[in-house]
């Protein structure tokens, strides 16, 4: 067997040897844990490090797109393309933070530490609050009067809501973050760091029907109550509580994660295998129509979350109902030339054409249009959604005796799914830039193959994304951003 075309069991023998040679995480372990992992088709392991390497790098070109160094900042989410301006999303920040903890290099850990000081820089000089709250997103292309390129996203977007799902992120990269370096800023107090966010995100407890937490606050002002409940949300406050009960003992937030816990498995069905996307306004009721939209991320990020084998099932829903395949003959496919990529979609019901709006809009659970992507692709891919799943698959690791028929075990379907990533990043994305600036080719990770309208109102697009690429390394590296450590052994 050639040094660079292994078997998935020799790779996992060599637990992980190749990575290991360019700085990335060596597996513990795996090969006694894992020892029934059918061998299946060859990978080229070489060109896979490579192209780690190179996602690596694309995240260092967006960041250093505005500013260099240890300046306080946040990076740009997407390229140019998009017409998002210098949106940094926090979602996305707390990814790549994650991301460069996990490879863990001595320029990683200082890049990780300096958007952490860009998350703890929102959170503590917004000019309206002062109690741990950071918002959706913000602008990066410019400094403000303390030098930090770290603005509020107001016009044309006003990305100025705070939703629960992205602070229980950002507070899950402060979280890693003190647990990597030790340095207690990123813990923090009662409004600041981890600590203050988790604080405010108290503020969203609820009683109503299952528990949990409800959405949180609009973007209008004042900010008006959102009091409608995430299924995905409650997923990362379960997994942000989880980490500060871990670091600080205090009993009150594993309390915390418990009530969120209960809300998940809530909205789990059991007949289906599937979890519900969350509930109407009134936190209790929830739709159950059949053309109900059914999104991936509850399904992996639960596993992920609660590695719970009672519910594991979620992770073969995602896998199968939400299977897609972009190619150039796919409806409005934004691909050309010889070229075809499998993956999963975002959701169930993704906007089709002809398929119209039906529901109650606010209702959050039956698919609705998206008026800034009239010509979606019902096949395109969502390539941030299959690191997500293969993330999932490889932290299960069932073996092919043990998997569904058709299907060759949880590693053979995972890096299938991630040598799909790894093909878009080599074919698309391909002359665009950030801040003007030209992109290399063959480095990012769209965030999806063609236009791809959620069915949530809202579309990913086929532009370079922080987040996308993200989710790529870390479960290129068989890391898990939903438990402290980011380890799952």
């Amino acid at each position: 067997m050639s040094a660079d075309k292994l078997s998935r069991r020799a790779l996992m023998q060599v637990g992980l040897g190749a990575a290991a040679t360019a700085g990335l995480v060596t597996i513990p372990g795996v090969t006694s844990a894992h020892a029934d992992w059918n061998d299946g088709p060859q990978v080229n392991w070489g060109h896979f490090k490579d192209s780690l390497d190179n996602a690596y790098d694309f995240l260092d070109a967006m960041m250093d797109a505005y500013a260099t160094g240890s300046t306080v900042r946040l990076i740009q989410s997407y390229s140019d393309q998009i017409g998002l301006e210098s949106t940094a999303f926090v979602y996305d920040n707390a990814l790549a933070i994650m991301a460069y903890l996990l490879r863990g290099r001595g320029d990683d850990v200082a890049r990780a530490r300096t958007l952490g000081d860009g998350l703890l820089y929102a959170q503590t000089h917004d000019p309206n609050f002062s109690d741990g709250r950071v918002r959706q997103g913000y602008f990066v292309n410019a400094p403000d009067g303390n030098g930090a390129y770290v603005q509020l996203a107001l016009f044309p977007f006003y990305f100025t809501g705070m939703a629960v799902g992205d602070m229980a992120w950002s507070g899950m990269a402060l979280a890693q973050l003190y647990r990597f370096t030790g340095d207690a800023k990123y813990l923090g107090t009662a409004t600041t760091g981890a600590i203050g966010l988790a604080n405010f995100i108290q503020t969203f407890y609820d009683t109503r029907g299952p528990g949990g937490y409800n959405y949180g606050l609009g973007n209008a002002w004042p900010p008006n109550p959102l009091t409608y409940k995430s299924t995905e949300h409650n997923i990362d406050v379960y997994a942000f509580f989880t980490m500060l009960a871990r670091l600080t003992g205090n009993g009150s937030w594993a309390a915390g994660a418990q009530h969120a816990l209960a809300f998940v498995k809530a909205l789990y069905n059991s007949a289906g295998g599937w979890f519900w996307t969350g509930t109407a306004p009134d936190g209790a009721s929830f739709s159950t129509d059949p053309k109900s939209n059914i999104p991936e991320d509850c399904q992996t990020w639960s596993y992920l979350a609660m590695l719970d084998k009672n519910y594991q099932v979620s992770i073969d829903f995602a896998k199968t109902n939400l299977a897609v395949t972009d190619t150039p003959q796919a409806y409005n496919s934004s691909l050309t030339g010889n070229v075809r990529f499998n993956g999963v979609s975002y959701a169930t019901w993704p906007m089709r054409p002809g398929l119209a709006e039906v529901g109650n809009p606010s209702y959050c659970v039956i698919s609705q249009s998206d008026p800034y992507s009239p010509n979606p692709d019902p096949n395109a891919v969502w390539l941030e959604g299959s690191a997500h799943l293969a993330a999932a698959l490889l932290v299960r690791g069932l073996s092919e005796k043990k998997d569904l028929d058709g299907f060759h075990g949880d590693m053979n379907t995972a890096y299938g799914l991630l040598d799909n990533i790894r093909a878009s990043q080599d074919l698309l994305g391909a002359g665009q830039t950030v801040g003007g600036k030209a992109l290399p080719a063959g480095q990012g990770i769209q965030a999806a193959t063609s236009f791809l309208n959620t069915g949530f109102g809202f579309s990913y697009k086929p532009f370079l994304h922080i987040g996308a690429t993200s989710w790529y390394l870390m479960a290129g590296q068989m890391g898990n951003p939903l438990r402290l450590g980011m380890h799952s052994w």
